[in-house]
């Protein structure tokens, strides 16, 4: 039983290292300020400068938590590409010229993408009865809007429609 337990905890030991020896890295690509929490009127907590690596602790929607050197803070995501940072362009000629024959790319494609909710945010939603009255609130009649707009004074213009995405390739 001891045994056992031992082995377990050596396992869990171990995993757990793994783990930690796996921290994401990346490298700033733009001078930045590390903030002291994910919104841009945040407190600065130091700077950044192009080139320096970062440790990547954890992201929240358009921002990554990061350790440079003996700082710590917030960074936009688009200011950090992640990975080594070092380019390979000197790297495998032949597997360069492989991979763009076989799939038409000569390599890595980076995209970001920015989610505004969760999932679980999105199905806790309720509405808001009080802020929906708030707004119906403020809503006049198109009397009120014509008296106002005499008043004023302003005039009428014709603005012709935008002309919709069909009728536009059409005339292409």
């Amino acid at each position: 039983m001891k045994t056992t337990s031992v082995r377990l905890g050596v396992g869990v030991l171990l995993l757990g290292c793994s783990l930690l020896a796996q921290a994401e890295t990346g490298t700033v690509i733009r001078a930045s300020d590390l903030k002291q929490k994910p919104f841009l009127d945040a407190a600065s907590a130091g700077r950044v400068s192009p080139g320096n690596n970062v440790t990547i602790v954890s992201r929240q929607g358009a921002w990554m938590q990061v350790k440079a050197g003996n700082q710590a803070g917030w960074i936009k995501l688009l200011n950090v590409r992640t990975g080594s940072g070092t380019a390979s362009s000197s790297g495998n000629s032949l597997g360069t010229l492989a991979k763009v024959l076989t799939t038409g790319s000569s390599g890595t494609t980076v995209t970001t993408g920015v989610k505004g909710l969760t999932s679980g945010e999105v199905t806790a939603t309720h509405p808001d009865l009080a802020q929906l009255q708030k707004l119906d609130d403020y809503a006049i009649s198109s009397t009120q809007a014509a008296t106002t707009a005499r008043a004023v004074p302003l005039k009428a213009r014709q603005v012709p429609d935008i002309p919709s995405r069909a009728a536009t390739t059409r005339s292409n």
